[in-house]
C-alpha cells in the first residue's frame, strides 16, 4: 500500500510540474507521440503529423532561450515531414533554421535540404538550383554539404544513366 501512495505521489508531482511547465509537457507529448508513430519508420502517418504540429509549438518556446535544442526540433519535424511526403511543410520548417539563425552551426544543413527536397521530392530544379547556389555562397566551405551542392548543381535533371556515364568518364 506504501509502494502505491509514492508512485501515485510522483505520478501527481510529474503531472503538476508539467502542466506548470509548458516545455516539459510537450517534450513529454513528444516522446508518446514518437512511441505511438512507430519511431522512424512512421506506422501512424496522424500521429506523425500531430508530432510535428507540437515541434512547432516546442520551439516557439525554445527559440530566445535555447537556440540549440531549437534548431534540432525543427530539423527531426522537418524531417519527418519529408517522411510522411510532406515536403513543402519540410521546405518551411529548415526555412526557420535557414533564414532565421544563419549564423547557428546547422544552418547549411537546413538550406542544404531545402534545396534537396526541392529537387528530390518537388522536382522544381530551377528552384533547386538557385538553393544550392545560394548554399555555395553562403557557406562555400562547408564540410559536409560544399560538395554536395556542386555535385547536385553539375547532376540536376540528369536520369540516374547519365550520371552513371559521367561518372564512368571520370574514372577513366
Amino acid at each position: 500500500m506504501r509502494k502505491l501512495f509514492t508512485l501515485s505521489l510522483l505520478f501527481g508531482i510529474l503531472l503538476h510540474a508539467c502542466q506548470n511547465d509548458p516545455v516539459a509537457a510537450l517534450q513529454h507529448r513528444l516522446m508518446d507521440l514518437d512511441k505511438a508513430m512507430g519511431g522512424a519508420a512512421v506506422t501512424d502517418k496522424n500521429k506523425a503529423v500531430e508530432f510535428i504540429k507540437t515541434s512547432e509549438a516546442l520551439a516557439g518556446h525554445l527559440q530566445k532561450d535555447n537556440p540549440d535544442q531549437y534548431v534540432d526540433v525543427l530539423l527531426k519535424a522537418a524531417g519527418l515531414a519529408k517522411t510522411v511526403e510532406d515536403p513543402r511543410k519540410a521546405i518551411e520548417l529548415y526555412k526557420k533554421i535557414a533564414d532565421g539563425l544563419p549564423q547557428h552551426k546547422k544552418a547549411p544543413t537546413a538550406l542544404f535540404m531545402i534545396g534537396f527536397v526541392q529537387e528530390n521530392d518537388l522536382q522544381e530544379l530551377e528552384t533547386a538550383k538557385a538553393t544550392y547556389e545560394t548554399f555555395l555562397q553562403k557557406y562555400p566551405n562547408d564540410p559536409d554539404f560544399a560538395d554536395d551542392a556542386q555535385n547536385a548543381i553539375k547532376m540536376l535533371g540528369k536520369s540516374p544513366d547519365e550520371i552513371v556515364k559521367e561518372f564512368e568518364k571520370q574514372v577513366q
